[in-house]
């Protein structure tokens, strides 16, 4: 019977009941999972060790298996979605292909729950987490109650995914595995493009570039391009194929072309001020934000390029940037370490906690720190984070790192990846030692608490403790901002 109240209800997948996701504790799989889940499906998966996502989807009553093993993987699945991390080799994928479920990647299902919302992305090699954080918070205060998938946790929600009753789907769409040409987003910001996970694009930034023209080209004629044009990436993308992109375009940034300008920025300690100028209605408006950096002065305008496009008050949106704090772990302030009771002078270190693992984005935080505390000393504890960026731009890592005033470096987090000798984290620790700059550190150890207690015992006092790197390095800063120590010896 036709009932007007089922006219907004996304309709269900047929004959789909019970998901099982391989790689559930990822950000993005973990995303996924939640949205499906409050849709009323039967969901469990498996990962191979517990974390933060997997503890809060546990809350959920979803089942998680640590451990990949085929007997997990039984005929009443009628679905499998794999992370990109996930190998051929995997026990639990051979289990499904010989049982013949269906089998689709993130990417695919993240497709299928954005179809029927009005979608919108956020791609970029740097800042799409953040961005993609600051929309949905611009939408939620709006009272607009989006649907939302996110890699990153804003700091006071902890919320990376939300099941939202509108028609808008926010979303960060990754391009590092080419997994966003499977989405069909209305509105999409390309925040920048930059030489990052070239080991999908052949190593040629050339194949990126174009990857992500079709990704645009995909966006309806109806829709809109939201792009930072000081990206020199960006600005050429745009420049080069204008003419071919029916789409609405937006470009912003400081560049004096762009359609929405920014300028006359200002840090102030955490805060930060600056003036932007709409062309077009030919007015400046100020911009007041508490979050510090140029980076994200420019994912707010993003944010807010996007807000007004769908036809929100510039005004309203303005005074709603105020109240974003931020994403757990980018440049993420836990606080201070607790000076331990046999070592009383070790006084005010200040922690922070940084996903960054890119040159550039290591760069910007430690332009952030420099700033805020200009008479600090600047102590680094970086992981790096697959042995193939580091191959790939081993230069850079050890120029950006050699600007710190300490530095350790811990052993590679490889996500997977076979160890390449001339891009280990003891390499990396030689190369920067041999530019004389910096005597770096190199950490090889494994236990939590040994590596907690090998940095306090060569701290000072009034220093700023970065933990820089996306693999599992937070778990160190936790025991320092905790004081959790053991057997520790001055």
């Amino acid at each position: 019977m036709f009932n007007k109240k089922n006219l907004n209800k996304i309709p269900k997948m047929n004959n789909i009941h019970y998901i099982y996701l391989i790689g559930i504790g990822g950000s993005g799989m973990g995303g996924i999972a939640t949205i499906l889940v409050k849709q009323g499906y039967k969901i469990s998966g498996s990962d191979i060790s517990s974390n933060f996502i997997i503890k809060k989807l546990s809350l959920l009553n979803i089942k998680i298996n640590l451990q990949h093993d085929a007997k997990n993987i039984t005929n009443n699945i009628d679905l499998i979605i794999i992370s990109s991390a996930i190998k051929n080799n995997n026990p639990e994928l051979i289990a499904a292909k010989k049982l013949n479920i269906a089998i689709i990647s993130r990417g695919e299902m993240l497709a299928e729950l954005m179809r029927f919302f009005y979608g919108i992305t956020i791609t970029g090699s740097h800042g799409k987490t953040t961005t993609t954080a600051i929309v949905y918070k611009i939408f939620k205060l709006f009272m607009l109650d989006p649907t939302f998938v996110n890699g990153g946790f804003l700091k006071f929600s902890k919320e990376n995914a939300y099941l939202g009753s509108s028609k808008y789907f926010i979303a960060e769409a990754d391009e590092s595995d080419k997994s966003f040409l499977y989405l069909n987003p209305i509105i999409n910001i390309i925040t920048n493009i930059e030489s990052e996970h070239l080991d999908y694009y052949q190593n040629n930034i050339e194949i990126l570039k174009k990857t992500f023209l079709k990704f645009l080209k995909k966006i309806p004629f109806y829709g809109c391009i939201i792009i930072c044009i000081d990206n020199i990436h960006n600005y050429n993308l745009i420049k080069q194929n204008k003419n071919f992109l029916k789409q609405n375009i937006i470009t912003y940034g400081f560049h004096k072309e762009a359609d929405l300008q920014l300028y006359n920025y200002q840090q102030n300690g955490y805060k930060s001020r600056f003036y932007l100028l709409e062309k077009k209605k030919k007015i400046s408006l100020e911009i007041n934000l508490n979050i510090p950096g140029y980076h994200n002065a420019l994912n707010s305008i993003a944010a807010f390029a996007t807000a007004s496009y769908v036809g929100l008050d510039p005004i309203m949106i303005i005074e709603f940037l105020k109240k974003f704090k931020g994403i757990e772990r980018r440049f993420d302030i836990l606080g201070h370490i607790l000076p331990y009771q046999k070592i009383k002078y070790k006084k005010n270190i200040i922690i922070i906690d940084d996903y960054g693992h890119h040159p550039t984005e290591i760069n910007i935080t430690i332009n952030i720190a420099r700033k805020i505390w200009p008479n600090r000393k600047l102590v680094m504890v970086f992981q790096p984070h697959r042995y193939s960026r580091t191959k790939n731009l081993l230069n850079k890592f050890v120029q950006i790192l050699s600007k710190v005033d300490k530095l350790f470096i811990l052993n590679t987090y490889s996500a997977g990846e076979n160890i390449i000798k001339k891009a280990n984290s003891e390499f990396l620790t030689k190369k920067i030692r041999e530019l004389g700059i910096i005597n770096p550190k190199f950490i090889n150890l494994t236990d939590y608490y040994d590596i907690a207690n090998n940095i306090y015992l060569k701290l000072k006092g009034n220093e700023i403790l970065i933990f820089q790197g996306a693999g599992n390095i937070n778990n160190i800063s936790s025991l320092l901002i905790s004081n959790n120590f053991k057997n520790l010896k001055n």
